[in-house]
């Protein structure tokens, strides 16, 4: 990770029998955010043994990336569909967070929890 990057742990709790449907919207969200978003370095979706929980773990270029992104999010198609199916979640940002960022996070009634990068690498 380099000291520009911010990474998102996003956990949502899916509602019992939803989560076929749900699957099907976060591979329709990859393929999205995959043809409309350069800097957005990393993008995958998980599922749980169970489906109960769904995660996704995001790398964006930096904090205009992730804005971007959160931009398209909030105002797309995708975010109703996603929280009619689920319930409750937990949002982490990664990374130095910019206060346009922060503030966007307050203006679109997020909950999150911001941690601060403190030394790292990545293999490849």
């Amino acid at each position: 990770m380099s000291s520009k990057q911010i990474q998102v742990f996003y956990e949502l709790e899916i509602i019992p029998g939803k989560a076929d449907e749900l699957l099907d919207i976060a591979r329709q969200m990859v393929a999205f955010n995959d043809a409309g978003e350069p800097n957005t370095q990393v993008y995958n979706v998980y599922v749980n043994d169970d489906q109960t929980l769904l995660t996704y773990w995001e790398t964006h270029a930096d904090s205009a990336a992730m804005l971007y992104h959160a931009e398209r999010f909030a105002n797309g198609d995708f975010i109703g569909q996603v929280v009619e199916r689920t319930q409750g979640a937990r949002l982490c940002l990664y990374g130095d967070v910019s206060d346009e960022m922060k503030t966007w996070v307050i203006d679109n009634g997020f909950e999150v929890e911001y941690f601060s990068y403190i030394d790292g690498f990545t293999h490849y």
